[in-house]
C-alpha cells in the first residue's frame, strides 16, 4: 500500500535539504512524527525511509541520514526492551560495519546494502543502541549540531556483537526465500560513478529532481516491491506401474455391477435455470403474463421443481405481493412438506393487503388450513383495520376484510362461533360501512340458524335466512 500524500510531504519537510539540519532538534521532529503519522503506518513509513537511505542520491547529506536513522529507533522504542526486536535494527548492524567510516566514495555499492557513513552517523547509531545517557541530551540537538560536535576518543563497541548474533538468530527464523530478496528500486550507475552534482546544474536543481523523485516511488508503492526468486517445483516422475496394477487401471471384465456411469452428469439442466431466473425477477418486480404462466406450466409439469427455485419463508411476503397466483401454486405444492408452518408463519406476520388476503382466500378453498392460523389473520387484519390512522385508507381496509371474512363463512372454513365475538364487536365498531354492515347481518344469520338447530324446532332453515343471505350477496 502507498503512502498517503499527507504522510510523504511530512517526511519530505523533516527531509528537505537546506533546512533539516537547523530547523529542528530530534525531540522535535519525534513529536511531530508521532502526532501526524499513526503507529498502523510505522512499518510502511519505515520502508519507505529505508528506500531513501539505500539511494544515496536521493539523500546526500548526513544530516538527512541522521534523521532517518534517529527515526528507525523512535518509532520503536516503547515497544520492546531489547533493540533487536526492532525490525531496522539490521539497518543499524549494517552501518556499523564498515571500519572505515570516512570512505565516501562515489563508487558503484549494491543498492541492497548501506552505503558507508561519517564516523559521526556511526557514533551516533552507537548511542542509539546502547541508549546511554547522552541519548536525553543528544535529541535535543539538531543535525548541524551533532556533526558539529567532537568525536570521543574511545571507540565504544559495546553491544555490537551481541546484538549481531541475536539479529541472525531472528533472520535464521525466516524461510529462505524471504531473506533472498532485492529492491525494485536500482540508481543509475552513471549518477553513482560520476556523481549527481556533475550531470545536473549544481545541487538546488538536485534538490528539486530528488523530490519529485521520492514523491513517485513512494505514491507507486515501490518500498514494497521487490524481486525474488522464483520457486521451482519439480515436475514429479511417473510412477511406473507394474503387470498387478495394469489389471486394476485398465479392467478387462466389464462387469455393470463393478461400474455405474451417471448419464445425467455435467448436463446443464436449462429448465431449472431459466425457472430460478424467473423467480428472482419475481422477488424483484412483477412478472408478464408470459412469464407467469411459465412459470406456472413448469410447476405444473414437475412438483418437486418448487423445492429449487429459492423459495424460502423469508421471501414469502415479497412473492405474495409481486405475483399472488404463484404463490398460491407455490403454497399448495409445499402442503406435505415440513416446512409449511414455517410459510404459514411467515405469511401471518406480513403486512396485511388485497394480495395476501386473496392468497389465504385461495389456499382454504384449496387445503385444509390450520383454524389457529385462520383465526390469528383474521384477527391481525380486524386489529390493522382498528389501528390505521388514515380515514379514507382504513374504510378501505374494512371493506376488504368484510368481504374476505363473508367469503370464509359462506365457504365454511372458518367455525363462526369461535370467531362470534370478535366478528362482531368489528361489524359494530365500523357499522356506518355497508360491507360491515352485510358481514354482521350473515353473521347474526348464522348465529340464528344454529340457534333453531340446537333447539330442534324446525326441520329446514327458516326461509328469513335465504332471504338474508340473498340481500348481503347483493
Amino acid at each position: 500500500m502507498s503512502l498517503s500524500s499527507k504522510d510523504t510531504n511530512l517526511i519530505l519537510n523533516f527531509l528537505n535539504e537546506d533546512t533539516c539540519g537547523s530547523s529542528l532538534t530530534f525531540e522535535q521532529i519525534s513529536a511531530q512524527f508521532q502526532h501526524n503519522i499513526s503507529k498502523s503506518d510505522y512499518l510502511r513509513v519505515g520502508n519507505a525511509l529505508l528506500l531513501l537511505l539505500q539511494n544515496r542520491d536521493l539523500i546526500p547529506t548526513p544530516q538527512q541520514r541522521l534523521i532517518i536513522l534517529f527515526l528507525f529507533n523512535d518509532m520503536y522504542k516503547s515497544e520492546q526492551q531489547s533493540i533487536h526486536l526492532n525490525p531496522f535494527a539490521p539497518v543499524f548492524i549494517s552501518i556499523l560495519q564498515h571500519a572505515n567510516g570516512e570512505n565516501l566514495s562515489t563508487q558503484k555499492h549494491f543498492h541492497w546494502f548501506i552505503s558507508p557513513v561519517t564516523l559521526h552517523e556511526r557514533w551516533f547509531v552507537k548511542t542509539l543502541i546502547n541508549n546511554s545517557n547522552n541519548l536525553k541530551d543528544l535529541i535535543k540537538k539538531t543535525p548541524n549540531q551533532i556533526l558539529q560536535a567532537g568525536l570521543p576518543s574511545v571507540d565504544n563497541e559495546h553491544g555490537k556483537e551481541e546484538l549481531k548474533d541475536k539479529i541472525q538468530e531472528r533472520l535464521q527464523q525466516l524461510p529462505v526465500l524471504v531473506q533472498c530478496h532485492l529492491p525494485a528500486v536500482i540508481d543509475d550507475p552513471e549518477i553513482n560513478h560520476y556523481g549527481f552534482d556533475n550531470l545536473i546544474n549544481g545541487p538546488r536543481q538536485r534538490s528539486n529532481d530528488s523530490r519529485q523523485t521520492i514523491e513517485r516511488l513512494l505514491s507507486s508503492n515501490a518500498m514494497e516491491q521487490t524481486i525474488r526468486p522464483e520457486f521451482l517445483r519439480l515436475v514429479p516422475p511417473l510412477h511406473e506401474c507394474s503387470i498387478d496394477e495394469f489389471v486394476w487401471l485398465l479392467p478387462i471384465d466389464h462387469d455393470p455391477s463393478l461400474f455405474t456411469w451417471d448419464s445425467t452428469m455435467c448436463i446443464t439442466n436449462t429448465t431449472n435455470y431459466e425457472i430460478r431466473q424467473l423467480m428472482e425477477k419475481a422477488f424483484q418486480g412483477a412478472l408478464n403474463l408470459q412469464q407467469q404462466q411459465k412459470l406456472l406450466d413448469e410447476l405444473d409439469n414437475d412438483p418437486n421443481l418448487v423445492y429449487h427455485i429459492g423459495l424460502v419463508p423469508s421471501k414469502l411476503p415479497i412473492l405474495v405481493e409481486n405475483s399472488p397466483l404463484i404463490s398460491i401454486q407455490c403454497l399448495l405444492k409445499l402442503m406435505s412438506s415440513n416446512q409449511m408452518p414455517e410459510y404459514l408463519s411467515s405469511l401471518l406476520n406480513m403486512d396485511m393487503s388485497l394480495h395476501s388476503m386473496e392468497v389465504v382466500n385461495r389456499l382454504s378453498t384449496s387445503m385444509e388450513l390450520p383454524q389457529e392460523f385462520l383465526q390469528l389473520y383474521i384477527s391481525t387484519c380486524t386489529k390493522t383495520c382498528e389501528e390505521t390512522k388514515d380515514k379514507y385508507l382504513q374504510n378501505r381496509f374494512v371493506r376488504l376484510v368484510s368481504v374476505f371474512i363473508q367469503s370464509l363463512i359462506r365457504n365454511k372454513v372458518i367455525d363462526i362461533k369461535d370467531l362470534f365475538l370478535d366478528i362482531q364487536g368489528f361489524c359494530i365498531n365500523f357499522r356506518h360501512i355497508r360491507e360491515a354492515g352485510a358481514l354482521f347481518q350473515l353473521v347474526k344469520s348464522f348465529e340464528h340458524r344454529n340457534n333453531e338447530t340446537n333447539e330442534t324446532i324446525a326441520p329446514s332453515s327458516p326461509p328469513t335466512t335465504t332471504s338474508l343471505l340473498t340481500a348481503n350477496d347483493e
